[in-house]
């Protein structure tokens, strides 16, 4: 089962889309369980460490307005992500997150 989860989307993240190693994926529940989701392989991504961690207990679109999130943090929060834009080494974007299984 393992196997078919990681295949699921070509070895890849489901989720920021980055090839993951068997070894290294983490299977999350789609619909968590701490949401009312069922352990079984229709519930299940392939995701990397990061977006897992990320991901939690989150639903789809809770995780995508985490994701929004991060800039306004970043912005608000680190001095260099600030100088950065205005330098225009970041470019400013105001696009929804897209997962990779949605693509």
């Amino acid at each position: 089962m393992r196997s078919r989860i990681w295949n699921k989307y070509n070895q890849k993240c489901a989720y920021c889309g980055k090839n993951i190693a068997l070894k290294d994926m983490q299977i999350d529940h789609i619909n968590p369980k701490a949401l009312g989701g069922k352990d079984k392989e229709e519930n299940y991504n392939p995701a990397c460490r990061r977006c897992n961690k990320w991901k939690a207990t989150y639903s789809l679109e809770q995780f995508k307005e985490e994701i929004q999130k991060q800039v306004e943090r970043l912005r608000r929060d680190v001095a260099g992500f600030r100088l950065a834009e205005d330098f225009f080494m970041i470019k400013d974007s105001t696009h929804k997150p897209q997962f990779y299984f949605e693509k």
